[in-house]
């Protein structure tokens, strides 16, 4: 997976002003300690940079670690991107495995049904992947839930009054021409790995709409009508990582309102967003035992400094303070692996 070259202290400010915008709509869901926790998340990081400071790596701080939070779901992500790509690369490597991207999605649900639905599609999961076929042909999965919001577009531009007066002299509320308004859409994304003869062996090869017929037999709902299933070519599967290692619910679509962050977080909290199996649990073992090192790219960067930046809420910014790391410091953070992935 190709790494893009950012500046992680500037992406963590616009983290930090969606953590103090979402702190008020979760606060109410937060025990005394971790609203102080989540308040204060990222407000020292600790940064080393090369001597010219255009590569920076963060090294510490500060942080909450709680999953409704926009810092510490960014930095998950980006640390569950890096142990995919690494488990992937050994997998390819040592039992010359290829990979498909699978999709699995059920029609929207309104916010009394999202945990109910959530459950089904949990239940039916496991029904699909227990099925002789796949298991025939399936090595292993790595799978992500996701949720979506599908809202009003026009709720937070000034023609929204104008429209809600024009539905109210016709009895309606705004949305009532749109099936998906107000609506939750939990769904799937899935990493499959096969054989290398898998797709060359015509009795074992599963076509999309067999795919989608499985589907729609497990969750026992003939109204579902797509299913995305798709082969990741090598250069692909940075993309695919990025899928699965992604935020399981985004700030735009939880902080809409407060009945919208609640219904995200009664329906989400306690839940086993990543799962793996197969090949990709045994992997994903081995990767935190540190046995997989040998497929983990070295980061060449000589380091020098260490930044320490520190949050000022009435300058809504971080200021830096740059300090030559010491002997020991220097030994430290140099020659090691790449901990990270910019996703």
């Amino acid at each position: 997976m190709t790494m893009k070259k950012q500046d992680p202290i500037a992406l963590i400010k616009p983290k930090k002003l969606d953590n103090l915008r979402m702190y008020e709509l979760a606060k109410d869901h937060l025990s005394e300690k971790m609203q102080e926790l989540y308040k204060e998340c990222g407000t020292f990081n600790l940064y080393i940079s090369t001597l010219d400071k255009e590569k920076k790596k963060m090294v510490g701080g500060n942080h909450c670690k709680n999953r409704f939070c926009p810092i510490c779901a960014w930095r998950k992500a980006r640390k569950d991107a890096m142990a995919l790509s690494v488990v992937m690369e050994a997998m390819h490597e040592e039992h010359d495995v290829k990979y498909l991207f699978l999709t699995l999605t059920t029609p929207n649900v309104k916010a009394n049904e999202v945990k109910s639905e959530i459950e089904s599609m949990n239940k039916a999961f496991h029904k699909l992947f227990m099925r002789r076929k796949l298991k025939k042909v399936i090595q292993g999965y790595a799978r992500k839930l996701e949720m979506t919001y599908d809202g009003n577009p026009l709720i937070t531009t000034p023609l929204f009054e104008k429209k809600q007066a024009y539905y109210e002299r016709l009895g309606l509320k705004v949305g009532d021409e749109n099936p998906t308004y107000d609506t939750y859409n939990p769904h799937f994304h899935v990493v499959l790995a096969v054989k290398k003869t898998y797709f060359n062996d015509s009795r074992n090869y599963i076509k999309r709409d067999e795919w989608l017929e499985m589907w729609r037999e497990v969750t026992s709902d003939y109204t579902i009508t797509q299913v995305h299933i798709e082969r990741i070519k090598e250069k692909q599967t940075g993309n695919a990582v990025a899928e699965i290692a992604k935020y399981s619910a985004k700030s735009n679509d939880m902080g809409v309102s407060p009945e919208v962050f609640e219904t995200f977080y009664n329906s989400l909290k306690g839940k086993q967003v990543i799962a793996y199996s197969g090949l990709f649990k045994e992997y994903m073992l081995k990767y935190k035992s540190n046995e997989l090192e040998q497929y983990m790219e070295k980061d060449k960067n000589e380091y020098f400094y260490k930044i320490i930046a520190n949050w000022h809420a009435e300058q809504s910014d971080f200021i830096l303070e740059y300090i030559e790391l010491t002997k020991e410091e220097l030994k430290k953070y140099n020659g090691n692996t790449i901990d990270e992935l910019d996703i």
